[in-house]
């Protein structure tokens, strides 16, 4: 112990200090020195910590944003506890197709994975179930004997909530084009708004990248690198134009009520509702006998308080209206039929003629379908009519002679069942586990065919050029895809028109022979009409069956 309080044995510090007595000057500069280091360390160590922080990963895939990691990843991150196990699901598949020995590539899953905000760009529940679909055809390209020598590893891209992080993740793709699992498409885009857009047309497009969106309808949305397996709003109309039509619906005590927030999807629904129907059904603004309202829907920001419908119902009421075009998002539905309920002038005697709601959906949204909505319905005399792009409980139960369901549609409901016995059994009616499903299975569908053409390394450009080589001529031998909503393939509405002559659609790559059933709530009616399939005119048998 004297040792060691003899400064003469400390060997580091300098031999002229450990013979005399430290003066001032010589603690002041001691003194100085360790104050140095301290401080040094300490700037150090708080840097550090601001760089790491700003990363939610230690790989730095993905970065924080706010309350969000933003970002693109192959390895299952925690976004929110509901997607643990399908996360993970995935991770293990994409590390099974790394270690297969075949040719890999990768497509980049891109949408929300967070719903925090009651204004978010989608559900828990949509988030979840357009994994589990992606997860479905990624097992069976990977493992199934139709798609080729190669694998698909997905890849988890997080634009945000609000979807306005995508120019982290258009980067990130961007920049994984090359490489080992070379990225060769993107799957997902659910909404139809700005932001969407411009991450294809500002983000994967200059990287010609493709993008095949499950669920948007707006033709707004359209760019030569944006395929979309939704059926066009144009098409979800004039499939209810045609029930309308053929079932005898009110044509004269109409109304139509509107989603006036400045949203890609409703503007553009508002339009097609107009034309479509317009002054033949009287859903005129015309302001001495107006018979259209607006409401302002949920979904995105806007200003005021959303999904408040008692003028709009109370003027659609005042007119007895008997069709009432509902030009607004599935969230918008529940509170509607509650307001509908709740007013006096509203009440119509069970004999009358019932009050027809004819709206678009992708699916049989379950929250509008539940035992509340139905009793409302059923008490308020009211029938809802939707044109879907997934009518999974029908096809469900569908008979083997039943000509309108899918072929495909068994199979993969089967899949999903072993797969995700855990969910309840309406997981598949809000549709987008199925049109994920057909998303990935069309860029799953252009990689065999490339690999089929001798094609030994598969890149982007290559899934594109197939993409857009799809036709249904001589019943999809070669080039449909086989979607659990129905075959379909892709038309380039570029091909032929004249930009110069004033053409609107000139890049339109819409599904071309797609079905839209028309579903009734609360009775099921079988529509009387033949199945609407897109692009097929009236009368005619060119789309093979679905």
């Amino acid at each position: 112990m004297t040792g060691l309080r003899d400064r003469r044995t400390w060997r580091w510090l300098p031999r002229r200090l450990r013979f005399r007595v430290l003066g001032l000057v010589d603690v002041v500069a001691l003194w100085t020195l360790v104050a140095v280091l301290t401080a040094g360390g300490a700037w150090w160590g708080l840097d550090s910590y601001r760089h790491h922080r700003a990363y939610c990963t230690a790989d730095r895939e993905l970065r924080r944003a706010g309350q969000e990691c933003i970002g693109v990843t192959a390895e299952a991150y925690p976004f929110a506890s509901d997607l643990d196990d399908i996360l993970g699901l995935i991770e293990d598949e994409n590390e099974a197709a790394r270690t297969s020995g075949k040719p890999v590539v990768s497509v980049a899953v891109v949408m929300p994975y967070t719903a925090k905000s009651p204004g978010a760009a989608m559900s828990p529940d949509l988030i979840r179930h357009s994994l589990q679909g992606a997860y479905v055809a990624q097992r069976a390209h990977n493992h199934g004997p139709t798609t080729g020598d190669t694998a698909v590893q997905l890849l988890f891209a997080n634009v945000g909530e609000d979807l306005s992080q995508w120019k982290t993740v258009t980067a990130a793709l961007a920049a994984r084009v090359t490489g080992d699992a070379p990225v060769v498409g993107a799957i997902g885009f659910p909404n139809s708004d700005e932001a969407t857009l411009a991450s294809v047309r500002d983000g994967l497009g200059p990287a010609r990248i493709p993008a095949v969106s499950a669920v948007l309808s707006s033709r707004d949305m359209e760019d030569p690198y944006l395929f979309k397996v939704s059926p066009s709003t144009d098409q979800f109309v004039d499939a209810l134009q045609r029930y309308v039509g053929a079932n005898g619906v009110d044509r004269k005590n109409t109304f139509m009520i509107a989603d006036d927030r400045d949203d890609n999807y409703v503007a553009n629904l508002r339009r097609a509702f107009r034309r479509e129907f317009g002054a033949q059904y009287g859903i005129t603004p015309d302001e001495v006998e107006r018979r259209t309202e607006t409401y302002q829907g949920i979904k995105g920001p806007s200003q005021g308080t959303p999904q408040i419908f008692r003028r709009a119902v109370a003027a659609m009421c005042a007119v007895d209206a008997r069709t009432v075009f509902l030009a607004g998002r599935d969230a918008d539905l529940p509170p509607f039929l509650q307001t509908i309920d709740r007013t006096s002038s509203c009440d119509r005697g069970p004999d009358d003629e019932p009050l027809r709601i004819l709206r678009v959906s992708t699916g049989r949204d379950p929250v509008t379908g539940d035992t509340e909505m139905r009793r409302i319905a059923e008490r308020n005399n009211i029938e809802i009519v939707t044109a879907v792009a997934v009518d999974a409980p029908r096809w469900r139960a569908g008979a083997d002679g039943d000509e309108q369901v899918p072929k495909a549609f068994a199979h993969f409901a089967a899949s999903y069942d072993e797969y995700f016995a855990e969910e309840g059994s309406d997981a598949l009616d809000d549709g987008y586990a199925v049109m994920y499903h057909d998303a990935l299975t069309a860029v799953g569908t252009a990689v065999a065919a490339a690999r089929d053409s001798e094609i030994d390394a598969v890149t982007h450009n290559d899934v594109y050029d197939e993409l857009r080589r799809g036709s249904p001529l001589e019943h999809c031998a070669a080039t449909c895809v086989p979607g659990a909503s129905g075959v379909f393939t892709f038309a380039d509405e570029s091909a032929g028109a004249d930009a110069s002559a004033g053409d609107e659609q000139v890049v339109g790559l819409w599904p071309v022979c797609k079905p839209v059933p028309i579903v009734t709530f609360p009775v099921e009616r079988r529509d009387k009409s033949p199945l609407y399939r897109t692009y097929q005119e009236p009368g005619e048998n060119a789309c093979p069956p679905p």
